[in-house]
């Protein structure tokens, strides 16, 4: 189960593209909630420069081994580097900003 707004072969991305993979189990309510808040996270902040990879473990466990994913929902921002893994259903958006690097600490 994957979903893709770049397809292969067609040209680069461009280097503000966001690759974002995200981690499920089956349809679960944690899963469904996760890939909705992510979706939501992309359309008000990425808009065409992302791509949403979703990978249900069950279906694909080598991948989740592949990327050291033991907690589910995970999401994992493969590039632009560097990585970073987010765990949970993604329902603190303003941690999930600052996470992708979306939004600057109020520090």
């Amino acid at each position: 189960m994957s979903q893709s707004k770049f397809k292969p072969g067609h040209g680069k991305r461009p280097r503000n593209h966001y690759h974002l993979r995200l981690f499920v189990v089956g349809n679960g309510a944690n899963s469904k909630q996760a890939l909705c808040n992510l979706r939501r996270v992309c359309r008000e902040h990425l808009e065409g420069r992302h791509t949403i990879e979703i990978v249900d473990v069950v279906k694909n466990f080598a991948a989740a081994v592949k990327d050291n994913i033991l907690i589910t929902p995970a999401l994992v921002l493969v590039a632009p580097l560097p990585r970073v893994s987010i765990l949970g259903s993604l329902s603190d958006q303003p941690k999930v900003l600052l996470a992708l690097r979306l939004a600057e600490s109020e520090s």
